[in-house]
């Protein structure tokens, strides 16, 4: 079985908060908002590698915007599926 990555985000939401924003190789998109600090959504980031590698599936940070994705607009239509 080859091995499918999720790729993900941490973006700047709106009153100073973060929010991490996950998609996978299939095109789901999974988000957790409302992070005080910059560390809290890291230490998202890092519980969520955790899992992953016990799926084996990779967790790559995206260098920017997901082609036909636009993150901000998706937190801002969408209710976090994981949290």
């Amino acid at each position: 079985m080859m091995e499918r990555s999720v790729t993900y985000s941490i973006i700047d939401h709106p009153g100073g908060q973060f929010a991490v924003v996950a998609v996978s190789a299939s095109g789901s998109v999974y988000s957790r908002r409302g992070f005080q600090t910059l560390a809290e959504a890291e230490q998202c980031v890092e519980d969520l590698r955790a899992v992953m590698a016990a799926c084996s599936a990779p967790l790559v940070r995206s260098g920017g915007e997901l082609p036909g994705m636009n993150l901000r607009a998706l937190l801002r239509t969408s209710r976090s599926p994981f949290r």
